[in-house]
């Protein structure tokens, strides 16, 4: 049980002792036992109003506050909740007015001066905010965090020469230090003072001495006022007494920078960069810093792409300076060569990078790199990510790779991975290969479940409905179905050979010769003599329909010709040459896969 439910605990039982021997708010009816002075029952009716507010009740809490005041005007405690009440209700003037009773009745009560300040600086009321925390100040001289107010007050009114002074006040209580008197330089900066200014970085220096960062920043202050001369002669000697320190080094760099003498910068950057006292966040952040200024100025690649591969040389804790190097090189358009080995450093050190892990996919499916796909795609599927396209592609490519039990096994997966806030594209793309592989692991069930779903998505696939139609062809099932969707298929593509034998099988099989013929012809003269091995089956169901309008001299001149081909054809190609005749081929029996 926590502070706060204790505090609420304890009131509750409280408010329960005294519950009956308050007067009603409601009904205005007192109980049989009544503290015997007003003050008494101010205090019962307070301790009911802290129980109504921490339970929530707030309107009833407010009148209670009220009523103690009637009962007791000077009661701190109920002006003080009432304060907050009136602000929430925006009587801003009501707020303060209470606010500023319970303080002045309470003269030493420090949180509510505080609570005074705060409402004075809510309300807009600075002057009174400013006069409250000086008298504050001077009654608790120990509080800093007093001051720090005040100079907060001070600073909204611009009025500098306060904030100096209560900055003087603080160093008095917390003594010197850097955050103090850099803030006093940015405030002798606003007050274009740079006399004061360069005298407090001078101090905090002495204050110092052993410390080389506050005479750098003496040289950072000359350099960024525009005294490169004087900055120079600081940075100088310093380099002098410690020629590795890395502060010194990266204002010499900004130096030569603000100088444009760029070969002495690239000097500076590549000892700073090759230092080893030099930590991994500030390499990288330097690193950052040179990429960024590349990018915008359009400085020398070769310089920048040297600088990267030195980095990249020394031992990595991370892969963050690999990524950033990566993206630079891909920004620049660095040859392809040079990126990938990059992006295989970063997946060495965070083989969780997805963005590494894209990028050297979409290079390996532009080259076609079936092996290099299933490498990629396969770590990922092993970490078991959440990112559907390695499931996808991972099943593409062990498709090609004749793995297809495999290849569908990783697509299931990668549908499973899907959500309402998957791309739809990829979804219908592995409803409908899911489906191609079910049919070549002899389901057929599964893949027209499979085609079906993503149809209800991409009802014109022109693929989908084409093999969808096919395969409801082999099995003579629901054929005015296949028709329906094979005919749909052309709409989309009138001229693919395969898609036209597709419609013309669906005729074939519902003994439709005639038309299935004149559809046959259309695909032979699509093919013309440039016939290759994939279009044997395309030849040999030409012969069928030949066969079966009676023409069988033309009909044993397709199939010899498809057996030629020695591609897929049907296993009674030889019986039909044989006989003379149309042969039909036996079903295989469909099987479940495990």
């Amino acid at each position: 049980m926590n502070y706060r439910q204790i505090l609420t605990f304890l009131l509750l039982v409280v408010c329960l002792s005294v519950k009956g021997q308050i007067p009603s708010t409601g009904s205005g009816q007192a109980s049989s036992v009544e503290p015997q002075t007003n003050r008494e029952k101010a205090e019962a009716c307070f301790l009911q109003g802290l129980c109504e507010e921490l339970k929530g009740n707030h309107a009833a809490a407010f009148e209670l506050y009220r009523h103690v005041l009637e009962l007791h005007p000077e009661h701190v405690g109920a002006l003080s909740e009432l304060s907050n009440y009136w602000l929430y209700l925006h009587n801003d003037s009501m707020a303060v007015a209470t606010m500023e009773q319970a303080a002045a009745l309470d003269a030493d009560n420090y949180w509510l001066k505080q609570s005074l300040v705060q409402l004075y600086m809510r309300t807009n009321r600075n002057d009174d905010a400013i006069s409250t925390l000086e008298a504050m100040a001077k009654r608790y001289p120990r509080k800093s965090e007093v001051l720090m107010m005040l100079m907060e007050m001070y600073t909204k009114r611009q009025d500098y020469e306060q904030v100096v002074k209560t900055l003087d006040r603080i160093e008095l209580l917390e003594g010197k230090s850097e955050q103090l008197s850099m803030q006093k330089v940015r405030i002798y900066s606003a007050m274009k003072d740079e006399k004061r200014a360069l005298a407090e970085m001078r101090m905090l220096a002495d204050e110092y001495p052993n410390d080389i960062r506050y005479r750098v920043l003496v040289g950072d202050y000359y350099l960024d006022n525009d005294q490169p001369a004087e900055a120079y002669k600081v940075y100088s000697q310093l380099e002098q007494e410690e020629p590795d320190n890395v502060n010194v080094l990266l204002s010499l760099a900004n130096y030569y920078s603000a100088q444009k003498e760029d070969s002495l910068c690239q000097e500076t950057l590549l000892r700073l960069t090759t230092n080893e006292n030099l930590d991994s966040d500030t390499r990288l952040r330097i690193m950052q810093g040179i990429v960024y200024e590349h990018l915008q100025e359009k400085t020398d690649t070769a310089q920048v792409m040297s600088l990267l591969r030195r980095q990249l040389s020394y031992p990595q804790t991370d892969g963050r300076l690999a990524e950033l190097s990566a993206r630079y090189m891909i920004s620049v358009q660095a040859p392809r060569e040079q990126v990938k080995p990059v992006l295989h450093q970063v997946l060495s050190l965070d083989p969780e990078t997805d963005a590494a892990r894209q990028e050297l996919l979409s290079y390996a499916i532009q080259e076609n790199d079936t092996a290099g796909i299933v490498r990629l795609c396969k770590t990922a599927v092993d970490y078991g990510s959440s990112e559907p396209i390695y499931y996808y592609y991972l099943g593409i490519a062990l498709f090609q790779q004749n793995q297809r039990s495999a290849a569908l096994k990783a697509i299931q997966k990668g549908i499973a991975k899907m959500d309402d806030k998957s791309n739809l594209q990829l979804l219908t793309n592995m409803y409908a290969i899911s489906g191609d592989l079910f049919h070549s692991a002899g389901n057929d069930d599964r893949a027209f479940l499979s085609y079906d779903s993503c149809l209800l998505y991409r009802p014109d696939d022109a693929l989908v409905l084409n093999n969808y139609a096919y395969y409801l062809s082999l099995r003579k099932q629901d054929l005015q179905r296949a028709e329906e969707m094979s005919k749909k298929a052309l709409q989309k593509e009138g001229s693919n050979p395969t898609y036209l034998d597709t419609y013309a099988w669906v005729l074939f099989q519902q003994k439709r010769y005639k038309e299935a013929k004149v559809v046959i012809d259309s695909v032979m003269t699509l093919l013309g003599d440039d016939i290759k091995a994939d279009d044997a089956s395309l030849v040999e169901h030409a012969g069928d329909i030949y066969s079966k309008c009676g023409e069988k001299a033309k009909a044993m001149e397709f199939w010899q010709k498809a057996k030629a081909l020695k591609a897929d054809v049907s296993a009674t190609i030889d019986e039909k040459i044989k006989k003379g005749k149309y042969k039909e081929e036996k079903l295989p029996v469909y099987r479940r896969p495990e």
